[in-house]
């Protein structure tokens, strides 16, 4: 019958469990089985609280990992290694069996040695070096190692001191564990007990959830934080609630949700609801051509904040739920109590290193890990600061207060889904009219997340209310602003403004910030219309033909060129500067001809057809090609009058 629950696979390529509760042995000599009972020793004393280790027989070390695949043992050499094994056992006080078992591997047989952590530390070996001393063992890193000096004095203390989730519930009776949900969790972790069709009480010995407690067996407290379906009933903290707000104050709350149930599928809930809040976004924003796309916050940075929370909370000591709080700017996860002695803030700064402190639930991170929810020990934080940088997000924030009574990670929001939710939030005020709210919802953000686009829409909205001159002041300070900030979608929010008020050498004027590097060719013919409404015939031709290659393709920026080169021939024919006309003119009707090829739209097309006609004239083409454009147009234009007129005009002349 199976008895240890974990993946072999996993266990050998150190996939659930750190690399430091692992060690390998190639076979088991006298030397080695001395070394083997000092690791069970240390791996029972579980001084990190890191719930004790595993030592794989059959599989030699190479680097500090398993060598892999396996030499493997002789079958017949089993017996005789689980008998000196136990002997040896037997020499440890308090008294303390490690399970043991045969596995098949890759076609070879190893012997497994699960060390769980012990209910009796602290737990004393006789010496590995063979003086026939005693000595306390525990793990430093990957080594097993005699606890000396202020350690073993620490060790010493920790006198039967079992971690609270790892303490059997005396009042309670094993079935209150919910058999579904174990069977579940095996399945998850692909443990090979899920295939052993065992009873409750056999699946809740082999995972450590129940304990023999007088005369019945007990479950224990993490047992009942993963099998229960309602595991606030009793560790009123094993709960998370979560609230959205509508302002970086907090003061409004946008919705508010829940969430109960194993800690396990909390975690699973929390994040798929987070990630269909929060996730890949791709916005339109106007005043800017491209779409923005984005994540507001990392996947992996909000699952190693969301899972440390349910990691090192303390069930015992807080009845507060784990809060997170969503805010237009940020994203708060705040557990309790805060981190534990040894632990301090500038443990967190990137670069630095979380010591190894105990842990408070060592088996809630090994359930976590083997859910493949929680990585190593003390990667999280690390993990964080790298997915927030990557992403180009502000750096992440933790802090605790100094009585330690919470720990919050604080995951600043993209800058763009900052401008993002300000930009939705505020065309919602101002389209149910509440245009001051509208605007103060925009300046608030834009001092959180400085953006052109942000300018752009607090000019639009104070051109279109009449107040001009509010407009101008915003300008003006985003004219003032240091760093870089993109101007371009503010300077044609305010070039339209002045247009509309018929102002168009201060909207030429103020094109003159646009930023002439173009990735879109719709952005650039907007900034070109812009400066062709303004007048300014040259600036427009300059950027278009700056941009030609951006524009081949498009059926929009090639007509307007074409446009603008024919209003700078009649410019020119009136200057007297007759090659100057007709080179623009051939130039003119090449990209009318090819924004014909180009374009899907037959008004669009009629059009180019009857610029083409006038533009044939000028150049003296045969009237059979005037005719043919002539026609066109008015094929493709049937309910426009002005071209009708024209061919007809045409034809009596």
């Amino acid at each position: 019958m199976p008895a240890i629950p974990i993946n072999i696979e996993d266990l050998l390529r150190a996939k659930t469990v750190e690399s430091a509760r692992l060690e390998f042995k190639a076979s088991l000599s006298e030397p080695a089985l001395r070394q083997v009972v000092a690791t069970i020793c240390a791996f029972a004393n579980d001084f990190h609280n890191l719930n004790g280790g595993y030592i794989v027989l059959g599989v030699e070390e190479e680097g500090g990992v398993a060598k892999l695949p396996p030499a493997g043992l002789a079958e017949d050499s089993l017996e005789e290694m689980q008998k000196k094994i136990r002997g040896q056992c037997n020499r440890i006080e308090p008294e303390y069996y490690p399970v043991v078992e045969p596995i098949r591997f890759e076609h070879k047989t190893l012997l497994v040695i699960w060390c769980p952590a012990g209910e009796a530390r602290p737990y004393s070996a006789p010496s590995a070096r063979g003086t026939g001393e005693r000595a306390y063992y525990i793990r430093q890193s990957s080594e097993t190692v005699e606890a000396q000096g202020a350690i073993l004095q620490e060790l010493l203390s920790l006198t039967a001191r079992i971690p609270f989730d790892d303490r059997a519930n005396a009042r309670l009776s094993y079935e209150v564990l919910e058999h579904s949900l174990i069977k579940k969790f095996l399945i998850d972790a692909r443990s090979k007990l899920a295939e052993a069709g065992q009873g409750l009480l056999e699946d809740c010995l082999d995972l450590r959830i129940a304990r023999r407690v007088n005369d019945h067996y007990a479950p224990v407290n993490v047992g009942l934080m993963f099998f229960t379906f309602s595991p606030h009933e009793y560790f009123a903290g094993a709960r998370t609630e979560v609230a959205q707000f509508g302002d970086e104050a907090g003061g409004r709350v946008v919705e508010e949700k829940y969430f109960t149930g194993p800690i396990h599928e909390q975690i699973r809930e929390i994040l798929r609801f987070l990630e269909g809040i929060t996730g890949h976004l791709t916005q339109k924003l106007p005043h800017k051509a491209e779409a923005m796309r984005f994540v507001a916050f990392p996947y992996a940075a909000m699952e190693e904040a969301v899972v440390n929370a349910f990691y090192h909370r303390g069930y015992d000591v807080s009845t507060e739920p784990i809060k997170i709080y969503l805010y237009p700017d940020r994203m708060e996860i705040i557990s309790y109590p805060g981190p534990v002695p040894g632990i301090l803030p500038e443990h967190f700064a990137e670069g630095a290193r979380v010591p190894p402190a105990p842990n408070r639930n060592r088996r809630v991170g090994d359930f976590l890990k083997q859910l493949r929810l929680a990585e190593m020990r003390n990667t999280g934080i690390p993990t964080i600061i790298r997915e927030m940088k990557q992403n180009g997000s502000p750096p992440p924030r933790f802090d605790f207060d100094a009585s330690r009574t919470y720990f919050r990670v604080t995951l600043p929001a993209h800058l763009q889904y900052v401008v993002l939710h300000a930009i939705r939030e505020a065309a919602y005020l101002w389209a149910t009219g509440q245009k001051d709210a509208a605007l103060h919802r925009l300046s608030e953000s834009k001092a959180a997340a400085p953006s052109g686009i942000l300018w752009a829409q607090l000019i639009e909205y104070k051109a279109e209310s009449g107040d001009l001159e509010g407009a101008e002041t915003e300008w003006k300070e985003l004219l003032a602003q240091n760093g870089r900030i993109d101007r371009t979608p503010a300077a044609q929010a305010m070039a339209r403004a002045y247009l509309v008020r018929g102002k168009p050498l201060k909207a030429a004027e103020t094109l003159r910030y646009v930023d002439p590097s173009f990735a879109d060719p719709s952005a650039l013919t907007d900034v070109a219309t812009l400066y062709r409404n303004a007048g300014d015939f040259e600036s427009a031709h300059q950027l278009l033909e700056n941009n030609r290659t951006l524009l081949w393709s498009d059926p929009k920026g090639l007509n307007e060129l074409a446009s603008i080169k024919f209003e700078l021939a009649r410019e020119a024919y009136r200057k007297r500067k007759k090659q100057l006309n007709q080179r623009l003119l051939e130039e003119s009707a090449a990209l009318y001809r090819r924004v014909i090829q180009l374009s899907p739209e037959s008004k669009r097309c009629g059009w180019c057809w009857f610029r083409l006609a006038e533009i044939y004239q000028y150049l003296n083409k045969p009237d059979t090609e005037i005719e043919y454009a002539y026609e066109q147009a008015v094929a493709l234009l049937p309910e426009e009058p002005e071209v009708q007129q024209q061919f007809q005009k045409w034809k009596k002349h």
